[in-house]
């Protein structure tokens, strides 16, 4: 038989151990919901479509007082980001074509299907 002393001791640590892990895990939901808030989420990198390269250089030019010269410069430069950034988007999704190509063909056909169910429910969390 246990002495008593040595029961409460260890109801204690469970206890303990169990207030822990559930603060870690609290932390880390904390955490998780930040980053996707302000780090992760889509749409929150500096991207520029035409539209908003108008609205920019149209900003620049009243705040900065820019003289037509410079404003078609900086038109020319954001066009120019514009093309890069887009060739870069081209780039990053053949590369991740390729990869999901290669993974495909290390699995079997059960894990191939479970693989492309996985790939389906990242991609709908991702445009969520």
């Amino acid at each position: 038989m246990l002495d008593p002393k040595l029961a409460s001791c260890k109801g204690k640590c469970i206890a303990l151990i169990t207030l822990i892990f559930a603060s870690g895990m609290a932390a880390g939901a904390f955490g998780l919901e930040l980053a996707e808030r302000y780090w992760l989420r889509p749409g929150t990198t500096l991207s520029l479509n035409g539209p908003d390269k108008v609205l920019a250089v149209q900003h620049l030019s009243h705040e900065l007082d820019l003289d037509e010269t410079q404003a078609r410069a900086i038109e020319n430069i954001l066009d120019e980001l514009i093309m890069e950034q887009a060739n870069l988007m081209a780039e990053f999704k053949n590369s991740r074509l390729t990869s999901h190509k290669q993974i495909i063909q290390v699995l079997n056909e059960d894990q191939r299907k479970r693989y492309q169910k996985i790939v389906s429910e990242l991609n709908s969390r991702q445009r969520d």
